[in-house]
């Protein structure tokens, strides 16, 4: 194996932290739905719901101007890997040659969910100063009913998919894990990314200055 320093301090901390309230958001949006009709837990929890949303949304706005001012592979950039996504919608071919950094399927995702992320988190801001009159926004349009059933329509459809890009980003991890034997679930701990050499060689050939370590 190979490896070489890919994922900054920053990018990691925004992964931790957009990861842990996204989860926080929807374990409390579920639990005040679904266990609590009333009363003081169900009140706790949306007020937990509302401030973990200005916290992730804290994370995304760093997340996005690191992506813009960041090292290379904390860049947006970075993501738009346009030949390898010719290579697999064009040719066809489900295993394009990819340097280091996220896999062109992947970065899909990754560019989807990030999108869907700006999205949820302006409709929560607006509702949470809507229904709970906190936010930025809440001297303006606490109370504007007229407004929320489409918010929250958008913002309830989009949590669907925050919860499946959750479950296929784990799966996936764990699949590339077993499949290539690679130790990728780490990488957002150590910052490290795992390649094959032989896989590495033949997709980057002039590339050998850019790896820390070999033969790992």
């Amino acid at each position: 194996m190979i490896r070489k320093k890919i994922y900054d301090p920053l990018l990691r901390i925004c992964h931790f932290g957009i990861a842990f309230f996204s989860i926080l958001l929807i374990l409390s949006a579920y639990g005040a739905n679904f266990f609590f009709e009333t009363g003081l837990y169900r009140k706790s929890l949306w007020i937990t719901h509302v401030f973990s949303g200005f916290a992730l949304t804290v994370f995304l706005i760093v997340r996005i101007l690191w992506g813009l001012i960041g090292p290379k592979y904390a860049r947006w950039s970075e993501m738009w890997k346009l030949q390898e996504w010719r290579q697999l919608f064009t040719d066809k071919n489900l295993n394009p040659k990819w340097s280091w950094g996220h896999h062109p399927l992947a970065a899909i995702g990754y560019i989807l969910f990030y999108l869907v992320l700006v999205t949820i988190s302006a409709t929560g801001i607006f509702l949470s100063a809507i229904e709970h009159n906190l936010g930025p926004f809440a001297r303006n349009f606490y109370d504007q009913l007229k407004y929320r059933r489409d918010l929250l329509d958008v913002h309830e459809v989009l949590s669907f998919f925050i919860l499946l890009f959750i479950a296929i980003h784990l799966v996936a991890l764990y699949y590339h894990e077993v499949k290539d034997k690679l130790p990728n679930i780490q990488s957002m701990f150590t910052g490290y990314q795992y390649r094959n050499k032989e896989t590495h060689d033949h997709a980057n050939p002039k590339a050998e200055e850019d790896i820390d370590e070999k033969n790992i």
